[in-house]
């Protein structure tokens, strides 16, 4: 059946991508090099298999707790990975690869960014606690859903003071749709480009640390680009200082490649999620 089919496509790629990401450990020269194969790789492809195996559950429940361990490994992956690079980047006593080329040699202590709060909405947390409630429940009868609705409402009202704010996901529903089949493909090429990085000679590999002037503003549109930047394999966002963005690239031959691919991936976040629909027009590097 087609379903047996894409879950052991599934299956196989992802279980290849584990693989592929414990060798990283051996053959890449530096912590920060070997996080881009441990962690990412191996992130894409535990989300490979846990996709297979909700392809193949047998229960609507089985189903949705599966895709639900989806939803959390992309939302927590790039965010674990930016702290754990943050933190090695500042440690003095963390070995870096002699080919690194730095163009920030040292990064202020105190991040800050200039982004302003989100114009966007309370509704998609009610979305989404919704969802989590049915999917850790695994059923959709009345009373889990009327518990479920009950609970998000009651979530949501209670931390109103945190000003939780979430972006309004359907300000530009084709500009996001866009969004997500770039990033789609764009995961897909970089995640490509660590597998031949294996294969290439340790002091052949060309980490950098680039510094990208970013134009968004919001604070919804910054975390979803350091997500977005953050869960590519080949980069990882380290932090953002003002209006420039700090990334770690797994090996380049240009770092203006880089700063292109940032902005096009921006242009994109902004299109999709900007209160205007607003493009980017330049990005540069320090």
């Amino acid at each position: 059946m087609m379903i047996d089919v894409i879950a052991g496509v599934s299956m196989v790629a992802g279980a290849a991508l584990i693989a592929l990401g414990s060798l990283g450990l051996v053959r890449f020269p530096d912590v920060f090099t070997r996080m881009h194969a441990a962690t990412k790789a191996a992130t894409v492809g535990v989300i490979g298999t846990t996709i297979a195996a909700s392809v193949e559950a047998s229960s609507l429940g089985g189903a949705l707790a599966l895709l639900l361990v989806v939803v959390l490994l992309f939302l927590s992956g790039p965010l674990g990975m930016s702290l754990l690079a943050r933190a090695a980047y500042h440690d003095p006593e963390t070995p870096r690869s002699a080919q690194t080329l730095d163009l920030e040699a040292e990064l202020p202590v105190d991040e800050t960014t200039a982004t302003t709060r989100s114009a966007g909405t309370s509704r998609f947390l009610v979305v989404w606690l919704f969802l989590v409630w049915i999917a850790a429940f695994g059923s959709i009868a009345p009373n889990v859903v009327i518990g479920g609705a009950i609970a998000a409402i009651a979530v949501t009202t209670a931390t109103r003071w945190l000003s939780l704010r979430w972006p309004r996901l359907f300000v530009h529903p084709i500009a996001a749709v866009r969004f997500a089949v770039y990033f789609t493909g764009q995961m897909f090429v970089s995640t490509w480009g660590v597998i031949a990085a294996l294969w290439v000679p340790r002091d052949q590999i060309q980490p950098a640390i680039v510094a990208v002037r970013v134009l968004v503003q919001t604070r919804n549109e910054v975390a979803l680009l350091m997500n977005s930047i953050s869960f590519m394999p080949g980069t990882v966002a380290l932090e953002l200082h003002d209006d420039e963005l700090f990334i770690h690239v797994l090996t380049t031959d240009d770092p203006a490649d880089v700063v292109a691919e940032i902005g096009r991936l921006e242009s994109r976040i902004m299109a999709a999620f900007g209160p205007n629909g607003q493009t980017v027009h330049d990005s540069g590097t320090t």
